[in-house]
């Protein structure tokens, strides 16, 4: 009978312990949090020379089903830590990553702490703060504007955020580099975002980048100073209008005067409505000129004359939502340059023609 209690005693206590260490472990892992996200892609363009497709981040090969992106991320999350560490795979990884850091599988890891109310300090590698559009998941469409091929996708460092207000914000970033993990120099380039929310329909967002963006091997620093003001408003729960405007400069980078310095400027114009609860239709019109080719590069024209890119389009698309969390886009695009002799398109051509249906899923 003793040994038939003290068996008892000792399997409750070991039962005691176990619940014990469930209850511990469940309160841990309480802060964390697991996503995943996946986008595969079928496009096409009248471009038929250029694999992959020029000016195209996302969806980049053309006459194949392709995966855009796989990626898993997890969170931590609590009142005064939080992290972040997400690794992808596939075309947007090696179009947007790999060409400028030689760790194109890690899109975000960072983490920080919070000193005092309000106030973050966060370190590591982010998606940048600059862009109305990023990951199609994200975005209205699942296409770049000429504007946002041209932006940082990525950048690491120290960002400092702190609320004002409920509806005012802002961040100040200290930073590797334009579009860069890893450096290229020994400078340090300085990021602001500006956050206003006048009310729950309408917000203004202003970003700069401001840095030395030359490698230290070419022995020729410039300073780059990139802005972007954008706009997002919703005036009813079926319509969300996107409005950006960027502008930029680098100083020693005029083609026919390399002391004078440079400037370029696009813009973007979205509207998405709902015409049904799991159906979208959006448009877009955008531009971008960047005369000197400080950011797009040079490109020899007709008449011999060597200038940036100026380019406009327009962009139309349907998306259906059989679920919240899954999206299915078609997408077709206009894209022109702006001077008659800057036919760089194929079979010298000034424009090109573009459609892609893409599949995203996110959990």
């Amino acid at each position: 009978m003793t040994k038939k209690v003290l068996l008892v005693l000792f399997v409750t206590l070991i039962s005691l312990q176990a619940n014990a260490q469930i209850k511990d472990l469940s309160e841990y892992m309480k802060n964390f949090s697991i996503s995943t996200y996946m986008d595969v892609y079928y496009a096409y363009d009248t471009d038929k020379e250029k694999s992959p497709r020029q000016f195209a981040l996302i969806s980049p090969y053309r006459d194949e089903f392709s995966l855009n992106i796989a990626q898993v991320s997890l969170k931590y999350n609590s009142d005064n830590v939080r992290g972040v560490m997400t690794l992808h795979y596939g075309d947007i990884p090696d179009m947007n990553w790999a060409p400028v850091t030689k760790t194109k599988f890690v899109q975000e890891a960072n983490i920080g702490f919070s000193p005092a109310k309000d106030l973050w300090i966060d370190a590591g590698y982010f998606i940048t703060h600059i862009g109305a559009e990023s990951l199609p998941k994200n975005s209205f469409l699942s296409s770049f504007a000429m504007g946002t091929y041209a932006e940082p996708f990525i950048q690491s460092g120290l960002r400092f955020s702190y609320n004002f207000s409920d509806k005012f914000y802002a961040q100040l970033h200290i930073l590797n580099g334009y579009n860069l993990f890893e450096d290229n120099n020994k400078n340090k380039s300085f990021g602001v975002q500006l956050g206003y929310t006048p009310r729950e329909d309408l917000k203004f967002v202003y970003n700069n980048i401001i840095g030395n963006e030359m490698p230290t091997a070419l022995n020729n620093p410039k300073t780059r100073f990139y802005n972007q003001v954008m706009m997002t408003y919703s005036p009813s729960k079926k319509v969300d209008i996107l409005l950006s405007l960027d502008y930029g400069i680098q100083e020693k980078s005029k083609l026919r005067d390399t002391t004078a310095t440079a400037s370029l400027l696009s813009g973007l114009a979205a509207i998405k409505y709902k015409v049904h609860p799991k159906v979208s239709l959006c448009v877009r019109g955008e531009f971008y000129s960047d005369p000197d080719g400080f950011l797009s590069g040079t490109y020899l024209n007709s008449d011999s004359t060597v200038t940036g890119l100026k380019t406009f389009g327009i962009t139309s698309g349907i998306e259906y939502k059989p679920i919240e969390t899954m999206y299915i886009r078609l997408e077709s695009r206009l894209l022109n340059t702006m001077d008659e002799v800057q036919k760089i398109f194929y079979e010298n051509k000034r424009h090109r023609e573009e459609v892609a249906l893409n599949f995203g899923f996110e959990y």
